[in-house]
């Protein structure tokens, strides 16, 4: 548990090291704002983030990229000179990831004025995000612009690519297909880490040892079964099977740049690879803690993934089904004859839900709503009498308030289970989910 060694300074960053820290915080870049809020003196994150979104251009083609001689002095950087011996390091850091600089940075002569309407040229360089991502990686970080930049440059950086490559929009995934997708992830970059390992010279009966160490680094000296324990899972329950999308990044992070740098950095012998994969592991731990400061031993356990893999295969086949299979796919439902006692003001959103499950499209009026409720759950006489001056009952009225309280942040509109639509309500993804979840017994 308190197993420290001294941390190298510092890991070169991947695409996919940060594909991992950006869905952790499953961020947008509002979300930025809150990584690095303490320390800073006049300057504020959101001037920060303000600053850097004003200091991108675009292309003809639309593709966004910074100057060099601009986003120095946001960095912290007001001597260009110094600025430029940092840019060189992320060329290198660049080529060690094979990729070609000159794709990323691109060394321009711009005219600046001089005064009195003179002007002359001086070199400048123009930056793709990926460019800055590698400046901001290899800055100084004790300066807060750079601290900063690390979180903001590396979160777009990846945002785009997934955007660009795979078609992913993370951002618009439940947190059950987040949990899905990294999971996946993480088996095919375990194979990858495997493979690297064996290279590196680890015998096969030192992966568990070699696992062990990397997870030592990311739990604070905690091996697999001490975060079994300490999170209170089963003997042989599969950590990583209980992981939501936050630690399951953070354990992408940590294989994807172990398997990295056991390949970029040549490293031989079982013990090397041990310690370079406990060092990475807590390099993470590092981010993490400087990102959130929530430790991922500290993080919620989630359920069994493989229960979630079987739930969405179901749900795939459901949104695919036409209104009268989706109806003979769903779980039991309360009958007319049978109608249920519930608390109206707590649980009547949900048999909403159910009801709209089933209907075309999801959707169903404020009036159907009212007149198909009865025949799932029970009305008492209060519930159903109609007030005198309102010319309504109090039922209809509870469920008028499912629509007129879309504001309220404990309202299942507001939550994302259902949509306003004129007239009446839709059901989310989110509902749907939901409805096949809760009435599933």
């Amino acid at each position: 548990m308190n197993d420290k060694r001294k941390i190298e300074e510092p890991v070169i960053l991947d695409f996919d090291f940060e594909e991992a820290m950006k869905r952790v915080a499953q961020t947008d870049p509002r979300e930025v704002t809150s990584l690095v809020a303490a320390d800073l003196p006049e300057e504020t994150i959101d001037t920060l983030l303000k600053a850097f979104e004003d200091a991108a251009r675009e292309t003809e083609t639309g593709n966004q990229f910074w100057v060099a001689r601009e986003l120095a002095p946001l960095l912290g950087y007001a001597d260009y000179r110094n600025f430029v011996a940092i840019v060189e390091k992320a060329k290198t850091a660049c080529r060690q990831m094979r990729l070609d600089p000159n794709d990323h940075f691109v060394d321009v002569t711009d005219m600046i004025e001089i005064g009195k309407g003179g002007k002359r040229e001086v070199d400048n360089i123009h930056l793709d995000r990926y460019a800055c991502y590698l400046i901001a990686q290899n800055g100084d970080p004790r300066k807060r612009p750079i601290s900063f930049a690390q979180n903001y440059f590396a979160i777009q950086t990846r945002r785009q690519e997934l955007a660009d490559e795979q078609g992913i929009d993370f951002d618009a995934l439940s947190e059950n297909q987040k949990r899905l997708y990294l999971r996946n992830q993480v088996v095919e970059q375990n194979k990858l880490l495997a493979k690297a390992a064996k290279g590196a010279g680890v015998q096969n009966t030192q992966f568990g040892k070699f696992y062990n160490r990397g997870y030592q680094g990311l739990y604070g000296g905690r091996n697999m079964d001490e975060i079994r324990t300490y999170k209170k899972l089963p003997d042989k329950a599969q950590i990583l099977d209980h992981m939501g999308s936050t630690e399951l990044a953070a354990n992408l992070f940590r294989i994807t740049q172990t398997e990295e740098r056991l390949r970029s950095k040549g490293i031989r012998g079982s013990e090397a690879a041990c310690d370079a994969h406990y060092e990475v592991g807590a390099k993470v731990r590092q981010t993490m803690s400087e990102l959130s400061g929530i430790m991922p031993e500290n993080l919620p356990v989630a359920e069994d993934v493989k229960k979630i893999a079987t739930l969405e295969r179901k749900q795939q086949r459901l949104r695919h089904a036409t209104p009268q299979e989706r109806a003979a796919q769903l779980p039991p439902q309360p009958k007319a004859s049978d109608p249920v006692e519930i608390d109206l003001r707590a649980d009547l959103w949900k048999y909403a839900l159910l009801i709209m499950s089933v209907r075309p499209n999801g959707e169903i009026s404020t009036a159907d709503m009212i007149a198909e409720m009865p025949s799932y759950i029970h009305l008492s006489e209060d519930h159903t009498a109609v007030n005198a001056s309102r010319k309504d009952s109090k039922f209809s009225q509870i469920v008028r308030n499912l629509k007129s309280h879309k504001t309220t942040k404990t309202n299942f509109i507001y939550q994302g289970y259902a949509q306003d639509v004129p007239g009446g309500f839709k059901i989310t993804r989110k509902g749907l989910d939901f409805v096949r979840e809760y009435f599933k017994n």
